[in-house]
């Protein structure tokens, strides 16, 4: 269910830039947290196939050869360090605190955590399932009350 969240990806990563079939297949399968954060920050004039493209090899390739490096250092460690595994989700609140810093995107943040919280008040066995769930819900609702206003009201929505 984490990886759920890629499909919202899609809805506004910019993959109309690339028009080779090949090329637009690639950029679909490594379509990843990082690539999508980057690519927000980045102002609708900066964005290209070929800087889309070469991002996402970039990404995947220190993904791939840093995975490989800690697998290599992890057999090689005498014993488990513990608080590790915070890592991941350190990387997330960077990634999500980035894309609100340059988008300012307060309504979703709000959205986001009222659904954190409620499902975590309902259904605490299944709050992160029942949280995105509710966020997904209520993304849909906004966008429907805000598919018709004018670009500058609905961001100030």
């Amino acid at each position: 269910m984490v990886n759920f969240r890629h499909v919202f990806y899609a809805f506004s990563f910019p993959l109309h830039l690339v028009k080779h079939p090949a090329a637009k297949a690639y950029a679909v399968y490594a379509m990843i947290d990082e690539a999508y954060a980057v690519n927000a920050s980045l102002p609708e004039a900066e964005r290209s196939a070929r800087r889309l493209l070469a991002m996402q090899i970039a990404c995947e390739t220190y993904w791939v050869g840093g995975g490989l490096l800690g697998v290599g250092l992890g057999a090689a460690l005498p014993a488990p360090i513990k608080g590790l595994e915070f890592a991941l989700c350190a990387l997330f609140t960077v990634l999500t605190l980035d894309a609100f810093r340059s988008r300012s995107e307060i309504p979703s943040v709000l959205l986001a955590g009222a659904s954190a919280a409620v499902a975590l008040v309902l259904t605490p066995g299944l709050a992160m399932f029942t949280a995105l769930l509710l966020f997904v819900g209520m993304l849909l609702a906004r966008h429907a009350l805000t598919a018709g206003r004018p670009a500058q009201e609905s961001a100030d929505a």
